[in-house]
């Protein structure tokens, strides 16, 4: 079974940790993995789908992965932004930069909402899906 969650961490956090500003020391994490508490801006990433297809409408057969992905960021007040202009930045950061990179198909707007845990927190969440192709090694839109 594929997974993409290792390489969009790794390439989440090359991203964030590039950058001179806030945002550098952003931590990147799946969405059960463990951290200390309190450390803000985050990003989790979380596979919510990953279903094997099989089609037969070649000779050959088609074997394909369905694949959906949710990345939620988190963050408190930084010195350029509120919390909720940094968690739409932050969105707009990881968007931009996964729309540049993969054929991913953005399925769900950007929601945005206090962190049930600290109210001092906003969050915003985003979903992709795509389907990767075991033959070709291609990630398409579904």
């Amino acid at each position: 079974m594929i997974t993409l969650i290792p390489q969009l961490k790794s390439e989440l956090n090359t991203l964030f940790s590039s950058r001179a500003d806030d945002y550098k020391n952003t931590i990147i994490k799946e969405a059960y993995e463990t951290m200390p508490k309190g450390q803000y801006p985050k990003v989790t990433i979380e596979e919510i789908r990953n279903s094997e297809i099989e089609s037969r409408s070649t000779t050959k057969g088609e074997r394909t992965t369905f694949l959906a992905y949710q990345i939620v960021s988190y963050s408190r007040d930084t010195s350029d932004y509120d919390y909720v202009s940094s968690v739409r930045f932050m969105t707009e950061i990881i968007d931009d930069y996964l729309k540049s990179k993969y054929p991913f198909k953005r399925i769900v707007k950007n929601v945005i909402k206090p962190y049930i845990l600290d109210s001092t927190v906003m969050t915003s969440t985003i979903r992709y899906e795509c389907v990767y192709d075991y033959e070709t090694n291609l990630i398409y839109k579904n």
